[in-house]
């Protein structure tokens, strides 16, 4: 099965190699990708699992509802939910 922390894994493994920063927040210290002029952080992206691997799912509007005034992080983050679609059988836990 694939579980959220799969999903934490290669979202940050993927981001990385992709060439984006991967920082922690100061404070809470969560590990966060810096997609540029906005990030997301561990916690954003686990609120994420598994409605974003869904057929269908609307990338942009799941990441409004939990991390809004993020457009930027929008595409990036919706390549790579593709790639992690691509690379896995998804039986989602």
């Amino acid at each position: 099965m694939y579980t959220s922390d799969d999903f934490l894994k290669d979202v940050f493994r993927i981001a990385e190699e992709k060439g984006y920063i991967i920082e922690t927040t100061q404070g809470k210290g969560y590990k966060q990708i810096n997609f540029g002029h906005k990030k997301l952080h561990a916690n954003h992206i686990s609120k994420l699992f598994p409605y974003v691997l869904e057929n269908g799912a609307n990338v942009n509007k799941l990441i409004e509802k939990i991390a809004p005034g993020r457009p930027c992080t929008h595409k990036p983050f919706r390549e790579i939910v593709n790639i992690i679609k691509q690379n896995n059988d998804l039986k989602i836990q």
